[in-house]
């Protein structure tokens, strides 16, 4: 699994084997507004980089993360 996977995992305390691109609000009650600044801030940690909040609000699953962090040069 990817750091990315990891890190939705531990947020909403999943398995890092539940994790897929859809998983997101609209599919998982666990992702809250509280739980999406956690995960954009681990993300910022774990990448070294910073989401603009125009990003962070686009972000609505983890295949979105995936496809923000690739185009700043992040393979996950």
């Amino acid at each position: 699994m990817s750091a990315l996977d990891r890190i939705v995992a531990e947020a909403l305390g999943m398995g890092e084997d539940e994790i897929t691109d859809d998983t997101g609000p609209a599919v998982n009650a666990e992702w809250t507004s509280l739980r999406h600044v956690q995960i954009v801030a681990a993300v910022n940690r774990e990448f070294g980089v910073r989401l603009t909040p125009r990003q962070a609000r686009s972000c609505r699953s983890v295949g979105d993360l995936r496809k923000v962090l690739a185009e700043r040069g992040h393979l996950v």
